[in-house]
């Protein structure tokens, strides 16, 4: 069970003075629908690193919130610090306050859960600081690296619609009035040409569908799961999300073996926190084997999801007592893995952008220009 925080009773305020929790509340409904978004990475990494500072000064948490929600502006960052301390003042423990907050993932509340039960919050701030400072250092790194390609697939999109509204039918009008047999890449244009100019509307349509539906139905974790699985298989983008989910359940577990937790109690923590539908199930059933007297480098062995590396290493650590070394050690290696190819990833993209521009531009090209040089050598 998490340890609530002791805060000092507040003097009752006079009639005419507002409850600073009630008012917390009260400005809660109001931005609720900007809450639920969450907080961006940038604001929880000053955040959570204010937190870890003020904490480590030998500021009590009551005295901390106040201080930090009277440095913060008016908008969702102040209100959610608003709320998070009235719920402190009225018994609460941070994690759960944070959790009625509705702005905090489950991933910084079960970190925060940590961090009551070891009596390291500190720690655990700084250790979520470092998380979203990594978060925002892969999320740039991201941006970098598709900007250009989506730029230029950007453009593609416009040049090829214009193509097949505009130039396409008008070198239908000339075959047409030529009568000669077109080629069968013409003729595949000239159909996909016409299709675009009268289908437009039920395409956009359609895309606006599938991405309403698979919105809606992430809210389910079957789906969740199994779109996960998909993504997984994808060659570049599958690889670079399983080691982004592998390194925070590495990090959080030597977080955990560090501050002295159970083996099953951080595993059963670690399920929260990964992010991942797939390796929650995963660590469910490790956990249930290790409870029933499984090492860990056997249970995880005995699922897909866990690499056959790590695992090995896992097993080794743990026949020396060093599972929180480790765990430490795969996590950062997992993290220089993802910025690895996520940096590789920008450099093969761009050029694959243009050669899917010189390929489509050049279809459309020769399938337009080759009946006209088969009219020429007619006459």
């Amino acid at each position: 069970m998490a340890i609530p925080i002791r805060t000092i009773p507040e003097r009752p305020a006079s009639a005419g003075a507002a409850d600073p929790g009630r008012s917390a509340v009260r400005s809660f409904g109001v931005f609720k629908h900007r809450l639920d978004r969450g907080l961006d990475d940038v604001r929880k990494e000053r955040l959570f690193r204010e937190l870890a500072l003020l904490l480590r000064s030998g500021v009590d948490p009551r005295t901390v919130l106040e201080l930090l929600e009277r440095g913060q502006r008016e908008g969702p960052a102040r209100t959610v610090i608003a709320v998070v301390r009235g719920e402190v003042v009225r018994g609460s423990s941070l994690s759960e306050a944070m959790a009625k907050a509705s702005a905090f993932t489950a991933y910084e509340r079960y970190s925060v859960r940590i961090g009551e039960e070891s009596g390291r919050l500190s720690d655990v701030f700084e250790e979520l600081a470092d998380h979203h400072a990594d978060r925002i250092a892969i999320r740039r790194m991201l941006r970098q690296a598709f900007a250009y390609p989506v730029f230029v697939l950007c453009i593609t999109t416009a040049v090829i619609a214009f193509m097949m509204n505009v130039i396409v039918p008008m070198f239908a009008q000339v075959f047409a009035r030529s009568g000669a047999e077109l080629p069968a890449v013409t003729r595949a244009i000239l159909r996909l040409s016409g299709l675009f100019r009268t289908g437009w509307p039920w395409l956009l349509l359609g895309v606006a569908a599938v991405v309403g539906g698979i919105v809606l139905l992430k809210r389910d974790d079957r789906f969740k799961g199994r779109l996960e699985r998909v993504i997984w298989k994808i060659p570049v983008l599958g690889p670079l999300q399983r080691k982004t989910r592998l390194a925070r359940f590495c990090r959080s577990m030597a977080f955990l073996l560090s501050s002295g937790a159970p083996l099953d109690r951080a595993l059963q923590l670690s399920e929260h926190m990964s992010g991942s539908v797939r390796l929650e199930r995963a660590l469910e059933r490790v956990r249930e084997q290790v409870v029933r007297g499984a090492s860990l480098g056997q249970a995880l062995a005995q699922h897909p999801e866990f690499e056959p590396s790590m695992v090995a290493m896992v097993g080794v650590a743990e026949e020396v007592k060093q599972l929180d070394r480790m765990f430490l050690r795969l996590a950062e290696r997992y993290t220089a893995d993802v910025k690895h190819r996520t940096a590789l990833l920008g450099s093969v993209l761009e050029p694959a952008m243009i050669l899917l521009i010189a390929v489509l531009v050049g279809i459309v090209l020769v399938a337009m220009y080759l009946p006209m040089f088969k009219l020429s050598t007619t006459f």
